[in-house]
């Protein structure tokens, strides 16, 4: 079984900096409502992300309490 954090994990494949990235496409858009299919394009075609380190960006900004969803939709609080 994987781990969700390891000492010994690509850094740039980590959750909280996909998190960052994922942030990033907020910012830069200016807006507040991303669909989510939007998030996927951009992290693919950006990073070459595989949906696991995906989910587990959206799994770390979800718990931080930094997004929500709004099917289909991720949400910024902040």
């Amino acid at each position: 079984m994987s781990n969700l954090f390891s000492k010994d994990e690509d850094l740039l494949k980590s959750a909280p900096f996909i998190g960052s990235e994922i942030l990033k496409l907020f910012e830069d858009a200016d807006v507040s409502k991303i669909s989510i299919f939007e998030m996927i394009r951009f992290m693919r075609k950006k990073h070459g992300s595989s949906p696991r380190i995906v989910y587990f960006g959206l799994i770390f900004l979800f718990s931080a309490g930094i997004i929500d969803f709004d099917a289909p939709y991720l949400v910024a609080k902040c």
